[in-house]
């Protein structure tokens, strides 16, 4: 068989080449034209687009994970409840009444006022604000160095009773600022001292720029009362910083629906695997943090709305 010359491979490339050019040029836009209007024909010329989340949509199933019904804290109150009222911290009758305004408590809630509880603090949406204003005179009350050699116990030593979380106690028989680091409610060893010191530095609140090391406000003491607990009764600090992000969520739903969006959304991190002490961190739990994160979500239209939580008073 003749070899073919040169010429004949010239020739056939420039063919192939000229041919490729005119479907490339005219015969692909005809079918895209083509295809926009029957795009089952030939989809994997079709451009693919992400369609933008429904902010409803997200919120619904965000918040289901973020704001549980119900959470075992994992700890009991034991006796705590009933030295706190035998001390005065908590006046029994000013508490019933509070709450006779609010529905009343049930039967069980009423006994932690009057007897020692090893059940697990059980915390739901509905009781969430309870248990905030059970922990709160737990942590002005108790004598503990975070108090003491913290800045309340040093810097602000002679208006210690000026705050939120003491001035604002008001269902004590005698003022909130009396109490400061008054009662061993709680004995704490030298180590566990340096371990809630420690977690509370890491822990913010939305309502204030502050960590718990710096209990200003009810919600402040409240998670100071909740460490203490939870390291007296030997909880790890890995299991202190989940229970203790899901008290603020539930204490602060609206902030916390945002992060979860935030994380879900901007960092594809599902709530179930964020880190807990990262989430608790200044950048995001800190007022001025979550106030960053709030504009960045406005920004995407990606802002919720989710039933408020309490303020910083009983």
């Amino acid at each position: 068989m003749p070899k073919k010359s040169n010429s004949h491979f010239y020739f056939y490339g420039l063919t192939t080449g000229l041919l490729l050019a005119f479907f490339v040029f005219k015969i692909i836009p005809i079918l895209q034209i083509k295809i926009a209007n029957n795009p089952i024909a030939m989809p994997f010329l079709t451009k693919l687009t992400t369609p933008t989340p429904d902010p409803k949509q997200l919120v619904s199933d965000i918040t289901k994970e973020v704001l549980p019904e119900k959470v075992n804290l994992g700890v009991s109150f034991q006796n705590t409840i009933v030295k706190l009222v035998e001390t005065g911290a908590i006046d029994k009758e000013k508490f019933l009444k509070l709450y006779e305004s609010r529905g009343g408590l049930t039967s069980e809630e009423k006994k932690l006022l009057t007897a020692p509880s090893d059940e697990h603090i059980i915390l739901t949406q509905a009781n969430s604000g309870l248990i905030l204003n059970l922990l709160w005179p737990l942590g002005i009350a108790n004598k503990t160095n975070v108090l003491s050699l913290g800045p309340m116990g040093t810097e602000y030593k002679d208006t210690v009773g000026n705050f939120a979380s003491t001035g604002g106690w008001t269902v004590g028989k005698v003022d909130g600022g009396k109490l400061f680091n008054r009662f061993n409610i709680i004995t704490l060893t030298p180590d566990q001292e340096v371990t809630i010191k420690e977690i509370a530095e890491n822990i913010y609140r939305p309502c204030c720029g502050n960590s718990t090391l710096f209990p200003d406000c009810n919600h402040g003491a409240a998670m100071l009362g909740f460490i203490e607990l939870a390291v007296s009764q030997g909880m790890t600090k890995e299991e202190i910083y989940q229970k203790a992000l899901t008290l603020n969520s539930l204490w602060f739903p609206q902030t916390y629906a945002e992060l979860g969006i935030y994380f879900s959304q901007m960092k594809n991190t599902p709530w179930s695997k964020v880190d807990p002490k990262e989430v608790l961190g200044a950048p995001y739990s800190s007022s001025q943090g979550y106030m960053a994160i709030n504009k960045e979500l406005q920004a995407k239209g990606l802002l919720p709305e989710v039933k408020a939580g309490g303020g910083c008073g009983v």
